[in-house]
C-alpha cells in the first residue's frame, strides 16, 4: 500500500447500509452521512468507489476501492459543494 492509498475504516457494508436507510458511518473520529456511493467493477483491477460524505459543514468525495477483506481504502478526496 503506498503513502497515496490510505485505510478509512469504513467497510462496504457500513457504506451501503448508512447510504441506503440515510445513516452515518465514522470517519476519522466523526459521524458523516453518506449522500452518494458509486462504485464500477474493471476487470483485473479493483473495484472502485466515489462515495460523498457530508460532514455537517461539508462534503468530501473520496476515492478509491474495497480491499479483499471489505475496507474501503482511499487513493484521493476533494471536497464538494
Amino acid at each position: 500500500m503506498t503513502e497515496e492509498q490510505r485505510p478509512t475504516g469504513i467497510t462496504r457494508e457500513a457504506a451501503e447500509d448508512a447510504f441506503r436507510h440515510r445513516g452515518t458511518v465514522d470517519f476519522e473520529g466523526r459521524q458523516a452521512r453518506v449522500v452518494r456511493l458509486n462504485s464500477k467493477r474493471g476487470i483485473g483491477e479493483p473495484h472502485s468507489v466515489s462515495l460523498v460524505l457530508d460532514l455537517g459543514d461539508e462534503r468530501l468525495e473520496l476515492s478509491g476501492y474495497f480491499s479483499g477483506g471489505g475496507e474501503l481504502i482511499e487513493t484521493s478526496r476533494k471536497y464538494v459543494d
